[in-house]
């Protein structure tokens, strides 16, 4: 399952989804997140946020909250920031974090010239597991 977050700041050429670059694109997350997990909460074993919005600190807390709320349903949580940046501290509440902008000649996360990276965290410790997607 995957929930698109708008106000991206990053506007990559090619992006796939130009529509999440506008500042209020859909409706307001708060009011249905937990109807969301609930729905999911019997079909899915994750839930990915594409993108974090202007990355303000208070929706980086946000976010933070709603993985939190995820956990406590027993699922996973994803994050899809697009940013060009290593692993931040208020990432650590995702089990997936996927970093690195979207660049057409360097290709998506299936090809080995990626500039893009997914890790995966495991008791604190995160994991490059990128290649297996090669």
């Amino acid at each position: 399952m995957n929930i698109y977050i708008s106000g991206c700041l990053n506007h990559c050429p090619d992006c796939h989804y130009p529509e999440l670059q506008c500042p209020d694109f859909g409706e307001e997350l708060t009011r249905y997140i937990a109807n969301i997990v609930s729905l999911y909460e019997r079909f899915a074993t994750c839930i990915t946020f594409m993108g974090e919005g202007s990355c303000t600190d208070e929706e980086k807390a946000e976010l933070c909250g709603y993985a939190k709320k995820i956990h406590e349903r027993g699922m996973k949580a994803a994050l899809y920031c697009g940013r060009d940046t290593e692993i931040e501290s208020w990432m650590e509440n995702f089990d997936y974090v996927k970093i690195g902008s979207y660049q057409a000649k360097k290709g998506t996360l299936t090809q080995k010239s990626t500039n893009q990276r997914l890790y995966k965290q495991s008791q604190g410790e995160w994991t490059d597991i990128t290649s297996v997607f090669w």
